[in-house]
């Protein structure tokens, strides 16, 4: 049995390794990356081999007046300074990491689809490949890894499956402006979302669309509702006119990505002004998966491209087509999607299930947590 010193010390290692991997997608596609200094101050040379043993290309001579750098490296700089783990030596730390890894990734299953204009997406999907489907549409431009939760709470008794949104995946080194070639509309990424059904053989699927990735999950239930058995939204960030109020963020949002989304030169120069203050409403743990976006000025347009096309989709024609029983989730006090625009959808789907917690932020909808997975799992015992 292991002694309560080395419980804690795998217990912090296991967090720094968490904090790490935050960060591998972004260097996938980014190329080296470089923190700020002040990141590693308490144990550099533990932090610089666990970065050696997993693989993830981090060095930390980056500025420390670049607010987006600090956000990214917020979980790495709280979990090296456990004191757990001053008396591990760095080779051990990469060894012990590698088994973490290992053990984490376990049941997950990484396919890469090419798309015929060229846009890559990397899938991740999980659980039985016999199991019903679940095919999750994701917060538009972040990484999929703000959905692992889920991907682990349903894994045992479903096939999940969540991709990367078009031009988050493929390297930036390969092609830095590939991404103008392809169409960054909510059509292709929907038709993107059938793609990988199509890939995997996923079958007939219930289709989650978290946040802006309602908006193409809407698209493509209308579409195709011989695939898509049901479908829930959770706090989903919809443009519906008139019918329902948008909050400050949604507006003020909106018209800083139109601007980013104008050309490369202007992202550059926004992501500039961002970052050089301090950047508020970013919550603890998930840090560098929110903030990624704004981590170079390519993601930044890229980004804006992207959820700039979802937010001006205008979602009131698409969903008066959906006929496939749907759970809407949302939070009374969401000050990021109004809750008004998850409140009109349920009024005019004609099988819909509302559900409003009296408190919660948008993030939360990522959590899959004990509540959230019985509101979706009973939903689907009636459902099917």
């Amino acid at each position: 049995m292991a002694s309560p010193a080395d419980a804690a010390t795998t217990e912090a290692l296991a967090d720094l390794v968490a904090a790490v991997r935050q960060l591998e997608g972004l260097i996938r596609q980014t190329g080296p990356f470089a923190l700020s200094a002040g990141t590693c101050d308490r144990a550099p040379e533990l932090v610089n081999a666990v970065c050696r043993g997993l693989g993830v290309a981090l060095t930390f001579d980056g500025p420390d007046d670049d607010h987006a750098l600090l956000a990214l490296a917020a979980g790495i700089r709280r979990a090296q300074q456990a004191p757990a783990l001053a008396a591990l030596a760095p080779e051990e730390a990469a060894r012990q990491a590698r088994e973490i890894r290992d053990r984490d990734d376990e049941g997950l299953r990484v396919h890469h689809i090419t798309r015929p204009d060229g846009a890559r997406l990397e899938v991740v999907e999980t659980g039985p490949e016999d199991a019903p489907g679940v095919l999750i549409s994701p917060a538009c431009g972040m990484s999929h890894r703000l959905a692992l939760p889920w991907l682990r709470a349903l894994g045992t008794g479903y096939r999940c499956v969540v991709p990367q949104t078009r031009g988050t995946s493929e390297p930036l080194t390969d092609d830095p402006t590939g991404f103008d070639r392809y169409r960054p509309g909510v059509p292709e990424q929907a038709d993107d979302l059938l793609a990988v059904a199509d890939a995997l053989d996923l079958g007939p699927f219930h289709l989650m669309g978290m946040c802006g990735g309602a908006v193409p999950a809407l698209l493509l239930a209308r579409r195709r509702p011989d695939l898509c058995r049901s479908l829930s939204l959770w706090h989903a960030d919809l443009e519906l006119g008139p019918e329902a109020a948008k909050t400050e963020h949604q507006t003020n949002l909106r018209s800083l990505l139109d601007l980013a989304g104008e050309s490369r030169e202007t992202a550059g120069w926004l992501r500039d002004r961002i970052v050089s203050g301090p950047m508020t409403g970013i919550p603890p743990g998930l840090g560098p998966l929110v903030v990624r976006p704004y981590a170079t000025g390519e993601l930044f347009y890229r980004y804006a491209r992207l959820t700039g096309s979802t937010m001006h989709w205008d979602s009131r024609e698409t969903a008066a087509a959906v006929t496939r029983p749907t759970l809407i989730v949302t939070s009374a006090d969401d000050t990021t999607a109004h809750p008004d625009g998850s409140r009109w959808l349920a009024g005019l789907l004609p099988d819909a299930r509302l559900t409003v917690t009296e408190h919660g932020s948008h993030l939360d909808a990522f959590r899959a947590d004990p509540g959230q997975q019985e509101t979706l799992l009973s939903f689907l015992r009636e459902r099917h």
